[in-house]
């Protein structure tokens, strides 16, 4: 297991933490969102990546233009600029994960958060005097950098990795950042992680142990109560109520005779899924047919409405038409269990999470104001029977 590194003292970044992020970089960012960072730095004026006609104003800035590769351009960066080394961790609150986990949580106290950064059990990202994160071993979570947005409080837990390359046994290190995300107009706190190799995992219920050390963290150190989102019936009011701005691209379905089965949409641009969607569609194209034949018609709802409500549903694949976001929400094992939602594709930065998270939340306050309105009826109807 890793020992923590640096987190009694603040010191500028040492060679270790430098081939850390170098690491980290070369691991966990493909090709794309390594030259868009070294352009981002570039419009900065945090480095040279081309030479150009006109000499830039800051004359120490750092030149790679004569670097070929990306990596090395970017091993040269944390080497040689500290602005750069402080422009990589910013990223970090910024970009998009693959995983996250949503949470209702009491609101945050800002006091609790002032206190804890006076005890420097709390780093603020943008004090001149801190100069990187604090990362810990692998069990637990430390001191976090927090980074404030209006509304949105962002505290950035960071990990050190360890694994060995199979075949080889060459060690490897790498920083695992996992972000805390507060709405707190929402009152709701996400969890964001990233997908890593397999040698830097040490159980299969991996992500699910991150998640719970920051949770930890947030109860404890912030006095914070958690409440579980239902995200089955947010998921099933969409897919019912919103077919013209989110379609189900996939879902796994167990049925109740025991089989089980993968209903994906493939390259079908209409968004239509195998066997349920397909008949579904059927009745709707050939709707006069079916209509001659009522009892015809009423054997495949019948079929298709038990199938959907009587099969569990271990996760479903939603699409947004509007940007084509993809997210598959697997859902809990058990009641207790919270959902996992996993982000398929490119992600640039983490405006589309934000936007799942907060398109999520207003479905859930609409199907609890449909949920009051149907019991105020129902309270009312009683009220008259009473009467009669």
């Amino acid at each position: 297991m890793t020992d923590i590194i640096k987190t009694e003292t603040m010191d500028q970044p040492d060679a270790f933490y430098k081939e850390l992020l170098t690491s980290t970089i070369s691991e966990g960012y493909p090709k794309y969102l390594q030259e868009n960072l070294l352009k981002s730095m570039e419009k900065r004026a945090v480095l040279l990546l081309k030479k150009r006609a006109k000499t830039p104003q800051n004359s120490n800035i750092l030149d790679l233009s004569e670097v070929e590769e990306t990596l090395d351009q970017i091993s040269m960066a944390i080497e040689n600029e500290e602005e750069a080394i402080k422009y990589f961790e910013r990223n970090e609150f910024h970009k998009s994960y693959k995983y996250s986990a949503v949470f209702y949580v009491d609101n945050i106290d800002v006091d609790l958060i002032n206190s804890l950064q006076e005890r420097e059990e709390v780093i603020d990202f943008f004090d001149s005097e801190q100069y990187h994160d604090i990362s810990s071993g692998d069990h637990r979570v430390t001191k976090p950098t927090n980074y404030f947005i209006g509304n949105v409080m962002m505290f950035k837990f960071s990990k050190v990795l360890t694994g060995f390359i199979p075949g080889s046994g060459v060690k490897k290190q790498i920083k695992y950042p996992i972000i805390g995300v507060y709405f707190k107009k929402m009152n709701v706190l996400e969890i964001r992680l990233d997908s890593t190799r397999p040698m830097f995992r040490q159980s299969e219920l991996f992500y699910e142990e991150q998640i719970n050390l920051v949770l930890d963290w947030f109860e404890e150190n912030l006095k914070c109560n958690f409440r579980k989102i239902n995200f089955p019936p947010i998921i099933e009011y969409i897919k019912t109520h919103k077919q013209n701005e989110v379609v189900v691209d996939a879902q796994s379905m167990c049925f109740k005779n025991g089989s089980k089965a993968v209903l994906e949409n493939g390259i079908n641009e209409n968004y239509v899924l195998p066997l349920l969607g397909e008949l579904k569609e059927l009745i709707k194209v050939n709707q006069d047919t079916f209509d001659k034949s009522p009892e015809i018609k009423k054997l495949i709802e019948t079929f298709i409405t038990e199938t959907e409500t009587l099969s569990d549903l271990p996760w479903v694949t939603l699409v947004w038409k509007s940007d084509k976001t993809k997210v598959k929400f697997k859902f809990g094992a058990t009641d207790d269990d919270y959902t996992i939602l996993q982000y398929y594709g490119r992600q640039s930065d983490m405006e589309k999470m934000n936007d799942v998270t907060k398109y999520i939340i207003e479905n859930q306050e609409e199907l609890n104001q449909i949920s009051e309105s149907k019991s105020e009826s129902v309270r009312e109807l009683a009220l008259d029977n009473r009467v009669v």
